[in-house]
C-alpha cells in the first residue's frame, strides 16, 4: 500500500467535499507515479486503469465518496449498458410501430379518393391541389421515417455487437456471457445439466502489473486470450470476465454438454500450454501461469447463482497452490 493510501485508510466515514476533492487530486498524483514506475505511457486508457487501481487501495467509505464525486461530474448517464440497449430497442420498436400505423392510415380505403373528388364539381381545384400536396408530403415523410428506422436498427445492432466483444482481446464480453448462459440455463430448471463454468485467473496478476506495468499486462492478457482460443474447442465458449476492475485478469469458459472429467482436462490443457510457453517482452522473460476453478450446473441455477459459486470457488483456490485446476462441486 502506498504512503498516501495508508494515510487515508482511517478517515471519517463522511468527509466534506473539499476533502474528497483533495483526496482525488492525491490519487491522481499517485496514479501518475504508478505509471512512471513501470514506464507506462500516461495515455488515457492506462491512466484510468492506474487511477482505478489506486482507488481500490482505500477504505470502502472513501471509495464510495470518490465514486459519488466522479458520477456527479460526469456529463453522460451511467446506466447499465444492457439496460440502455434494451431501452433503445424498445423505443425504436415503438417508433417503428407508430410509423407503420401512420402509413396504414394514409393508404387506407377510408382516405379521401382524390380521383373521385376531382369528378365532383362541388370541390374546388384549389382544395384538391392542397389535398394532393398534403398526401404527397405525408408519403415523403413516411419514406424518410422508414429509412431512419432501417438506419437506427443497423446502428443499434452494431452497438450491441460491439458491447458483446471485449475491445482488447476480441473475446466475448461479460454481457454476452450473461445473455447466452441465461438461454442455456432455461433448460436446467428441473435437472442438472452437463454444463461446467470455469473461471481462469492469471496468477499474481496484481503483482505482475505492479512489476511490468499496464502495457505489458495488455500483452499478457492478449497472450492468454489467444492461448485459450487455441486450446479450448470452438463449441465451448471463451469469455473475458472483466466486468469489474478486480477481475480484469480473469477469463471464463462455459463447457456445455461435457462431463466433469472433460471440463477438468480441457482447463488443464489450457493451463499447461501457458506454463510451457515463453512470453518475452522487451527482452524480458515473463513467467505467467494460470489457475482455474471448475463448478457444475445445479438444477434451477440462475446466471447469478452459478457465477457466484464460480467466483467464490476462484477466491478459495487463490489460497491454495497456484498454477493448478480445481473442480469444486460444493
Amino acid at each position: 500500500m502506498s504512503i498516501i493510501a495508508h494515510n487515508f485508510v482511517n478517515r471519517a466515514r463522511v468527509m466534506p467535499t473539499s476533502n474528497i476533492e483533495t483526496l482525488v487530486k492525491e490519487i491522481a498524483a499517485e496514479s501518475m507515479r504508478v505509471l512512471d514506475k513501470t514506464g507506462t505511457p500516461p495515455l488515457p486508457c492506462y491512466y484510468v486503469q492506474a487511477f482505478t487501481d489506486v482507488v481500490m487501495r482505500y477504505s470502502p467509505d472513501e471509495q464510495r465518496a470518490i465514486d459519488k464525486l466522479i458520477k456527479e461530474n460526469e456529463t453522460m448517464p451511467t446506466n447499465n449498458v444492457a439496460e440502455s440497449l434494451d431501452f433503445a430497442r424498445e423505443t425504436l420498436q415503438e417508433y417503428s410501430e407508430t410509423a407503420t400505423k401512420i402509413k396504414e392510415m394514409v393508404l387506407s380505403d377510408t382516405v379521401l379518393d382524390l380521383t373521385k373528388l376531382n369528378q365532383e364539381t362541388y370541390v374546388s381545384a384549389t382544395i384538391l391541389e392542397e389535398l394532393r400536396a398534403h398526401y404527397s408530403s405525408l408519403s415523403v415523410e413516411i419514406k424518410k421515417a422508414e429509412m431512419t428506422i432501417v438506419k437506427l436498427e443497423s446502428d443499434l445492432e452494431k452497438i450491441e455487437m460491439d458491447s458483446f466483444v471485449d475491445p482488447l482481446t476480441r473475446l466475448r464480453s461479460p454481457m454476452l456471457l450473461k445473455r447466452q448462459l441465461a438461454q442455456i440455463l432455461e433448460f436446467g430448471q428441473n435437472r442438472n445439466l452437463d454444463l461446467w463454468v470455469t473461471l481462469i485467473t492469471i496468477d499474481d496478476y496484481e503483482k505482475l502489473k505492479e512489476t511490468y506495468g499496464y502495457v505489458v499486462m495488455e500483452k499478457v492478457i492478449l497472450f492468454i486470450a489467444k492461448s485459450l482460443q487455441g486450446t479450448i474447442r470452438s463449441d465451448n465458449k471463451v469469455y473475458r470476465y472483466n466486468d469489474r476492475p478486480a477481475w480484469e485478469g480473469v477469463f471464463c469458459v462455459v463447457f456445455n454438454r461435457m462431463d466433469k472429467q472433460g471440463a477438468y482436462m480441457a482447463a488443464g490443457r489450457a493451463r499447461s500450454r501457458v506454463e510451457a510457453s515463453k512470453l518475452v517482452y522487451a527482452g524480458k522473460l515473463i513467467n505467467v501461469t494460470l489457475s482455474a476453478a471448475v463448478v457444475p450446473h445445479l438444477a434451477a441455477d440462475t446466471v447469478e447463482t452459478i457465477m457466484n459459486r464460480a467466483e467464490s470457488a476462484l477466491e478459495r483456490i487463490a489460497e491454495r497452490e497456484a498454477n493448478s485446476v480445481y473442480v469444486i462441486e460444493d
